[in-house]
Formats: structure tokens, sequence, C-alpha cells
């Protein structure tokens, strides 16, 4: 499975209480490497002053200047180390995390970026406690380094399209399945089998888990591998929540962020050759990429044009406002969008 990787060899100075949160900041920022030696707290406040010196651009400077800053920041974050002693992180204060046991059954001492802990904390608290869906009615537990939707407007829309669907539910497929949500629905909503697939193993891992946690068990199969693994049955639904914004892929992780040239193209070949004729595509997506990079062509639309799929309808919704500083709602102009596609027939 995915896991960050383990630092067994550094040249990190030590840093503590006694070296002001905001100096160890700035040497952060500067490119030096520190490890925390004494307190949870300490490491926690040193991010948070490289935070507060490190400042974003303006949103007038662009997409692209947000997207460089970001990954300047986190690589600088990276550089706080912090110690792993008998698979339990080695500061005062610390918490329990499973994970470092699960992931790292051949080594119990090592070191991980603080940031990184920070993230195996909260993924570790999401699995345990699990997030509520109302799409779902119940819970689900992301294993670590799975997406799970922070909102679900697109997943009621969805819903809003499924409750409409009058084809056939003989077989469907929810490509890049994540936290299984999409494969959840397609069962609950009737279909005899769901193959539910992801290039992600721990998507897999987290699905299967998922799955074992349900007093019944749904009829959904898993794959591991590249859109739709070039399975051989074909199906009445392929649905796809593909990633919603240009960009480039650094890890398995952006995957589920950022969509590269060519994965479109990909998706709609193996659709193509997967799709029974009278079958349906449904991809959950959004406008996000055209209001923050509208010089990118429009991938959907784009593959409209080249004639192997005509739309049969789109679905649209206003995503609500998030709340911002002072509990203030930031407006947006984003949209959820459903887009349900057939193929085109030759003569």
């Amino acid at each position: 499975m995915y896991r960050p990787e383990p630092i067994e060899r550094h040249a990190a100075e030590p840093v503590d209480r006694s070296v002001p949160a905001r100096q160890a900041a700035a040497r952060l920022r500067d490119g030096g490497v520190l490890m925390v030696t004494d307190h949870y707290s300490t490491g926690a406040e040193i991010l948070a002053q490289l935070a507060s010196i490190d400042r974003p651009p303006p949103d007038h400077a662009g997409y692209q200047a947000r997207q460089e800053f970001q990954r300047r920041h986190r690589l600088a974050a990276l550089r706080l180390l912090a110690p792993i002693k008998n698979h339990r992180l080695a500061l005062v204060d610390a918490r329990p995390i499973g994970f470092l046991e699960e992931l790292y059954p051949e080594v119990s001492d090592f070191v991980l970026p603080f940031l990184v802990v920070q993230e195996l904390h909260g993924a570790w608290i999401r699995y345990q406690q699990g997030t509520h869906l109302a799409v779902l009615g119940h819970r689900v537990h992301p294993f670590f380094g799975t997406y799970v939707p922070t909102r679900t407007s697109h997943l009621e829309l969805f819903g809003t399209w499924m409750s409409q669907y009058k084809g056939a539910k003989s077989q469907a497929v929810d490509v890049g399945t994540g936290c299984g949500v999409l494969a959840l629905m397609l069962a609950k909503a009737g279909f005899e089998r769901v193959l539910a697939t992801d290039s992600n193993p721990n998507a897999i891992e987290s699905v299967k888990r998922q799955l074992e946690r349900l007093p019944a068990t749904p009829s959904i199969d898993l794959a591991h591998g590249d859109l739709l693994c070039e399975t051989g049955s074909p199906a009445d639904l392929i649905v796809f929540n593909p990633p919603w914004i240009y960009g480039q892929v650094e890890d398995l992780l952006d995957q589920a962020l950022y969509f590269e040239e060519g994965l479109f193209e990909r998706f709609f070949q193996q659709a193509a050759n997967h799709l029974k004729s009278d079958g349906r595509v449904v991809i959950v997506f959004s406008n996000v990429n055209q209001l923050v990079q509208p010089h990118v062509p429009h991938p959907i639309l784009a593959e409209i044009e080249r004639g192997r799929f005509s739309l049969v309808q789109k679905l649209q919704r206003k995503v609500k406002p998030t709340p911002g500083k002072g509990g203030v709602r930031r407006r947006t102009k984003e949209k959820v969008e459903v887009w349900e596609l057939a193929k085109v027939h030759s003569d």
C-alpha cells in the first residue's frame, strides 16, 4: 500500500521549546532541516509560525502562482522532522497513531516529517470515527491515503440523476472509486453487480474494509489498476468522478485532485470499449477549472466534439458558499455537474 517513505538517515538540527518557534520557522523557510525533540506542541507551533511568515500570494496573482506557493511552502514544512520509536511518536503529549504500526510493520524506529505525522493522525481519527454521508445514510471509514469528499453537493446531484435513471441495472462500473461512495450509491440503487476500480491501492483496501463493516455486504467487486482496468464484461453504466482541476500530479494522492494531459482521452477510449451499445457514461464534474484556468480545453466537450459520445443531458447545481473567516460565507460561481453521455453509433 501507499505510505510516506520512512527516513532512516538525516542530518537534522535538534529543536525544542528553548528555540523560539518563529526563529525555527525561518530556518525551515531558508532551507534548514530540524528535528523536534521534546513536545508535539513544539512542532505544531513551528508549523503555525511558518504559515504566518510564509505569506501566500494574493488571489489576483493567478492560479499558477498560488499553486507554486503551496508546493514551496509544503517543501519547507516537510523539513521539520519527528522521531518514531516503537511505532509511536516519541514526543511528549503525542497521541497514538495506529497507522504507524500498520503501514511500517518491518521497522519500528524511524523518522517522518512532522507535517506527515499530523496528516497520519488526522487520517487515523477519520478512520476510527468515520464520516457520515447523508447520501448513503451511514458512515464511511476511509483508510489512510484515500480520498473522502469534504462536501456532498456533487454526490447529491448524482443521486438526483440516479433517481431518474431508467436503464438496465445488470452491471455498473465506478471508476476511481476513492472511499467507495458512488459504488455504494450504485449498489443501493439496485445494480446487480458493481465494479469499483482505483489506481490507488489504499482506496481498494479502504473500500474492502468498508464493505466488511456493513451488516449486509453489497455486490461490489474491487479492481486495482488504471481507470476501467480493462474489464471484460460490458457495462450498462460507467460512472467517473474525476479530478476537477488541471494540474501536475506529483504523487499518488494528487491523482484525486488534478488531471493531467491524456487522462480523459484514456478514460473515454476505455469506456467506448467497455460500454454496452445502449449504455450510459456519467461524469460527475464541476466548472471550477473553467473559473480558475479558462484557457484549458474542457475535457468533456472535447470528447463530444471528437464524435464517439453524444450528450444526453447535463445537470447543474450551484455550490453552497463555504464559511470563511469570521463565519462570513464566501460567494462562489462554482457549480457541480453531472454529464450523461451515450455512444454515437455509425450508420
